[in-house]
């Protein structure tokens, strides 16, 4: 039988993490996020045109600045999605209590979707081999967020036998 290892949640402004990455650009996202994690967003996060053609600027006078609300809704779409990723880890990280964080290194630890959008965690090593030795067999997690803010919740689930 399981039994709960820990409980986490995390939440984060999103502002927070979109200032991060104009700040740092590539350099935040490695030291946060692996690959798999940084190619979605950035497929969520296309850079907007820089040119701007009369038409356009005519357009925006009359409030028909259709292109640039898809790219601010693109781009949005894409810190969010960072942000989400950024709670469910700190939430994992919250979940595992008082054990030796220093085996949870943030790019070892993937946020990744199923087909139908849920949500799951992959383990990747060190951090696979960690959570084994604690007993950890199961990682629940959730994400939400709104327009501000980005929120997580995980729980943990260890083998009967484990003790922490």
């Amino acid at each position: 039988m399981n039994k709960i290892f820990g409980i986490g949640n995390d939440i984060v402004k999103i502002s927070r993490l979109e200032a991060s990455f104009k700040r740092h650009g590539d350099k935040f996202l490695k030291r946060a996020f692996n690959e798999i994690e940084i190619s979605i967003f950035k497929s969520l996060n296309p850079t907007p045109p820089i040119t701007e053609s009369i038409n356009d600027n005519n357009n925006e006078c009359n409030g028909n600045n259709n292109n640039n609300n898809n790219n601010n809704n693109q781009n949005k779409r894409g810190f969010e999605y960072l942000a989400g990723r950024w709670a469910a880890k700190e939430s994992i990280y919250k979940a595992i209590g008082n054990q030796d964080r220093t085996m949870l290194n943030f790019q070892n630890i993937q946020i990744l979707n199923e087909s139908n959008g849920r949500p799951y965690v992959n383990l990747l090593e060190p951090t696979q081999s960690y959570f084994k030795k604690l007993g950890i067999n199961k990682i629940h997690i959730a994400i939400s967020h709104d327009s501000d803010y980005a929120i997580s919740n995980v729980i943990l689930e260890s083998n009967e036998s484990t003790k922490n």
